[in-house]
């Protein structure tokens, strides 16, 4: 292991000072959801069911939408390796345009599901405050997907301390309307979990609002404008690039993220108990994800330079590092899941029967986090080479007709309950993995015709 690490020293480097701001950054985001969780947890295992299912289809939703943009960065970073940083504006600018197209439809799509929302079948004491949330969180998804449009550009030049500072005030601000608003502190009204919906739509707001500014108004960031206005055709062919290599993206996350929200909303027809459960235990590991997540975005820039300088070393030397760093890390919080497991659950609830199957499914949220490291950090480098479509198809096959399909045989058909659907969708989560990283050395090898 020391013997890798010297080797690849100066990449691990990079990685890291490229990854820290960016985990730190998604953590904040991440964390304005584990809030909400957390500060609604204490009103009861119901409002806490209803608080996981809403934001379980949130996400469902939005994801598809923020995995187009991801594009962003990947057009910028190859820009940069070209020599051509300042057109990376013309994808910021593009960028723009697609987020709002994107958050008009998403939007439409969430207020269909909130009207039917007896079509989840959940249960029926939480479906009245899954939906006032969910309707009021869905306000937030235009500043989101413009803030996540402003952070691809920045993360693409490398600047990626900025959407870290936004996220973290922004988390900050959350917290404490979260503390005004669920629970009535300083003469508001006590409005419990819409005021957790409130305190998100806000906060989400004025981070959209700096990030936009930074942007335009910070000479770190002006020097990429350039002198001449784009006109309306370089902006539709830029849009089209995003849409060209964000679909593909868009669909993977979506196909991702809608097996775990999925098995989130099939937790729902066991009982309110199994699903604020099962929320808890795939919130704390999705909080380590974050990391798994940073590295991704680190890969996918240093691959995306090298790339554009047609550099075949430096994209095989920048996919080494960041697996091997993924790796020893997400061992780490294996461990820190196995060990920790009842102090962690015991900050979501009290409740005896809440924690008692929350302790087995941490065991299953530890396996799975090899797997998640490595595929996200090779998912990330295939996004950084242009290697979208085929990956895409891949995630779909190892989650949606493997994982998914054997974690509702093993929940439902032989009694499993929620272990079952944590093997099934951590089975397609392993098949993923394996893939996704075979994909990427063997891909990097045939982009530029290496024996």
């Amino acid at each position: 292991m020391f013997t890798f690490f010297r080797t690849y020293r100066r990449e691990i480097k990079q990685a890291l000072h490229l990854a820290f701001p960016i985990i730190l950054g998604q953590l904040g985001m991440m964390l304005m959801g584990l809030a909400d969780t957390v500060m609604v947890g204490r009103l009861g295992k119901e409002v806490l069911a209803a608080c996981v299912s809403a934001n379980n289809v949130f996400w469902l939703v939005y994801f598809l939408g923020m995995g187009v943009l991801f594009s962003i960065s990947t057009l910028v970073s190859i820009y940069v390796g070209e020599g051509r940083a300042e057109k990376g504006y013309l994808s910021y600018r593009a960028g723009m345009l697609v987020s709002l197209v994107l958050a008009v439809v998403l939007y439409a799509v969430l207020e269909g599901v909130a009207a039917n929302y007896h079509w989840l079948k959940q249960d029926p004491a939480i479906v009245d405050g899954a939906v006032s949330y969910l309707r009021i969180v869905n306000m937030s998804g235009i500043p989101m997907l413009l803030i996540l449009t402003a952070r691809q550009f920045t993360d693409g030049l490398g600047f990626t301390r900025i959407a870290m500072y936004i996220t973290l005030g922004g988390l900050l601000m959350n917290v404490f309307l979260n503390w005004l608003l669920i629970y009535g502190h300083w003469g508001f009204e006590a409005m419990g979990l819409d005021g957790a919906a409130w305190a998100t739509l806000i906060s989400r707001v004025a981070m959209a609002v700096v990030a936009l500014g930074w942007i335009r108004f910070v000479p770190k960031l002006k020097q990429f404008h350039p002198e001449q206005r784009f006109t309306r055709n370089e902006l539709m062919e830029e849009s089209g690039r995003i849409f060209e290599i964000g679909i593909p993206i868009g669909l993977q996350f979506f196909a991702e993220v809608a097996c775990f929200a999925y098995s989130g909303i099939m937790a729902g027809w066991i009982s309110p108990a199994h699903q604020s459960a099962h929320g808890i235990a795939l919130n704390l590991a999705s909080l380590t994800y974050m990391a798994a997540s940073g590295l991704s975005a680190a890969g996918s820039i240093m691959a995306g330079n090298a790339y554009g300088e047609k550099n075949p070393r430096k994209v095989r030397r920048a996919g080494n590092a960041v697996l091997g760093i993924v790796l020893v890390y997400m061992a780490a919080t294996a461990v820190l899941f196995i060990v920790f497991r009842h102090p962690l659950l015991a900050a979501y609830s009290n409740d005896r029967e809440v924690l008692l199957i929350g302790g087995t499914l941490m065991a299953y949220a530890a396996l799975f986090q090899l797997a998640d490291g490595m595929q996200a950090v090779s998912i990330g480098l295939l996004r950084g080479i242009k290697d979208v479509r085929i990956p895409m198809a891949g995630i779909i096959v190892c989650y949606w007709l493997i994982g998914l399909p054997l974690g509702w045989y093993l929940a439902f058909r032989a009694g499993m309950k929620t272990e079952g659907l944590w093997i099934g969708f951590t089975t397609g989560l392993f098949l993923t993995a394996i893939f996704s990283t075979w994909r990427f050395y063997l891909q990097q090898r045939r982009l530029f015709r290496e024996p």
